[in-house]
């Protein structure tokens, strides 16, 4: 078994214990750097049915450097657990951090379970202002071949003209007023 100091925080190690099967935190250096109270939380992580089932004791180093049996909560059981703890029972001085982290999380699981509803509404906007762009090119394609077939009728009526046609047009009369 291995201990990890992964942060040190107002002059407590938070630390990470490896068993060989998964990461353990232990709780009472949490709820002392938050300043909440260790019973309690024990309490409630005991009362919680999905808690209950996977907090345990870990040998685990203390801040005065001795090996304790601490109760130890999975890694991957943690950010929820902290998501849980109401910022107005903890230390002032740690108060906004717990917040912010706690608004982090709401994000990612509001990302995780909604942002294919994002998606689908952005892709749907961006469907229907690429199908009236396409429309548009439609109808400006579609003129455009109108006004070709106008050109190349003219086209063909100057390559088909011949000279004497051409002698035959410059002669007539015109008369102003009645073009």
């Amino acid at each position: 078994m291995s201990t990890i100091n992964v942060a040190i925080i107002n002059g407590i190690s938070l630390q990470v214990v490896a068993d060989g099967r998964e990461q353990l935190v232990a709780v009472k250096p949490v709820c002392e750097i938050l300043g909440v109270d260790y019973p309690g939380q024990f309490a409630k992580l005991k009362e919680h049915p999905l808690y209950s089932s996977v907090i345990g004791l870990s040998s685990t180093t203390g801040a005065d450097g001795k090996t304790y049996e601490m109760v130890c909560l999975p890694l991957r059981y943690f950010p929820s657990w902290l998501f849980s703890i109401n910022p107005n029972n903890v230390k002032e001085e740690v108060r906004e951090n717990l917040m912010e982290y706690q608004k982090k999380c709401n994000d990612i699981l509001y990302d995780y379970f909604f942002s294919r509803v994002d998606f689908s509404r952005k892709k749907e906007k961006a469907v229907a202002m690429a199908k009236e762009t396409c429309d548009e090119k439609l109808e400006q394609l579609r003129i455009a071949k109108s006004e070709l077939k106008v050109a190349e009728n003219e086209l063909s009526k100057a390559l088909a003209m011949t000279f004497e046609e051409y002698q035959a047009n410059s002669r007539q009369l015109t008369i102003p007023g009645f073009e």
